[in-house]
């Protein structure tokens, strides 16, 4: 259990985008864990890493929590066995009770790689390998009540689709590259200086973004 560490996630008391004290809290805590190392951790101890290491940008980091989740303490049926399954040295123990939680914090930390939302803002992608350069989602939900879809080709983010299933406001932290307004519906933007798109939605207003023209 990583209950210390709630604060980072999933309560968001210390975010990355609180500034350098911030991210040296996060550096360090998260430093700690992997120090101490995996003796007594279970699969779901690494279902939950993943989302603390997305949160620290550390999309490598969470990549790897999730590849061992799913290697060593998944059935073939693709249930969480608390267990590590390999004898690779992933946890001390190896016993087998399925506990659903574990398969739920793998979604979730692969869905805090693809979409952030929970600093007043929604970032797209700010958690992935280097090497997840073509990729895409469809309608993940961001908070406010935002559903986002986005993609990637060779590493350049080319769309962007944002709802706003009750309309309100948010902001769009902008990726690199240039992206257009292609179309849109009961929105109002106004870009910002600081490389964000404020958006206000009535309900059920949309927006697409794209490279084209």
């Amino acid at each position: 259990h990583l209950s210390h560490m709630m604060a980072i996630h999933p309560l968001s008391l210390i975010n990355w985008e609180d500034g350098e004290a911030a991210r040296t809290i996060i550096r360090n805590t998260i430093a700690q864990l992997d120090s101490i190392g995996p003796g007594n951790w279970m699969g779901y101890t690494y279902a939950w890493l993943a989302s603390l290491k997305a949160r620290a940008k550390d999309g490598e980091g969470a990549a790897k929590a999730l590849s061992i989740f799913a290697k060593a303490f998944c059935s073939v049926n693709s249930f969480h066995l608390n267990g590590d399954q390999t004898s690779l040295g992933y946890s001390t123990a190896h016993y087998r009770p399925f506990t659903l939680e574990g398969n739920f914090a793998f979604a979730a930390g692969l869905q805090e790689m693809l979409l952030q939302s929970y600093a007043g803002h929604i970032s797209i992608f700010p958690a992935i390998p280097e090497s997840w350069t073509t990729l895409s989602f469809d309608q993940l939900r961001a908070e406010g009540a935002f559903l986002v879809s986005a993609k990637m080709a060779n590493g350049i983010v080319t769309t962007i689709k944002i709802v706003g299933e009750k309309g309100g406001q948010t902001r769009l932290k902008l990726p690199p590259g240039k992206l257009n307004t292609l179309s849109s519906k009961g929105i109002e933007t106004t870009n910002q200086e600081d490389g964000f798109l404020s958006i206000n939605a009535s309900p059920g207003g949309w927006i697409l973004l794209g490279s084209g023209q």
